[in-house]
């Protein structure tokens, strides 16, 4: 199969060694990195795009969205391209922004004197940043990322968490470009939906047990009655 260049940047990005610190508390298992590193692309390529999980404990259903086929549909351009290149394995890290180098960020600073427009808060203070694990979300790792607008064209400087602690771990930034100026991600694939619109979903996808066996469709239709 055929990547595109935004697929493999981020394969690279899973498989990124994040390095090891003090925060790990939950290294006895492997951080995120650690766990990928002996993964292909096309290992996570065949992984399906979500899965839901009935958890017996908890009586509930769970849904897991695969980053790699969340990011799938991102774009590369130009900018990127140079952005990325500076940025991949950069080793001056003096700039103003977590995860940006030094030559990325002056990189970035020198398109404005080609009278390129660069808004670094399009959605405003608030909207402009995030961090998946500050709210709901499916993902299987958790995002870091920055909206900027190019020349109205929408990108996403985007960092994946490779680590154990969330407060530390995250890969170097990569940008990427958006084909639409919503912020939509993915067309039709949604970092995250609510018990009841799961329900719903779980009615025409197949469902899995906690030993990643395939739940039988008379015995899913009990669990939904029975919530």
């Amino acid at each position: 199969m055929n990547f595109t260049q935004a697929q493999k940047e981020v394969y690279a990005m899973l498989i990124e060694n994040t390095g090891k610190h003090m925060l790990d508390s939950g290294s006895a298992y492997g951080r995120n990195w650690q766990r990928n590193e002996s993964k292909t692309i096309e290992d996570f390529n065949n992984e399906t795009e979500q899965q839901i999980t009935y958890d017996s404990r908890y009586q509930g259903f769970e849904r897991l969205v695969s980053v790699f086929h969340y990011l799938s549909e991102l774009d590369i351009d130009y900018i990127c391209e140079q952005f990325n290149e500076l940025n991949r394995d950069a080793t001056n890290w003096d700039s103003n922004f977590y995860g940006v180098s030094l030559e990325a960020s002056e990189y970035l600073d020198s398109l404005k004197n080609q009278d390129i427009e660069i808004d670094e808060l399009p959605y405003g203070d608030h909207w402009s940043t995030f961090n998946t694990y500050n709210g709901d979300s499916d993902l299987s790792q958790v995002l870091q990322g920055s909206w900027i607008k190019i020349d109205d064209e929408m990108y996403l400087m985007l960092q994946i968490h490779g680590g154990c602690d969330v407060r530390g771990g995250y890969t170097n930034a990569r940008l990427f470009k958006i084909d639409n100026l919503d912020g939509m991600i993915h067309q039709y694939l949604r970092e995250y939906i609510d018990s009841d619109e799961l329900l719903y979903e779980v009615e025409y996808l197949d469902v899995y047990n906690e030993n990643g066996d395939i739940v039988a469709e008379d015995k899913v239709k009990e669990l939904i009655e029975g919530k």
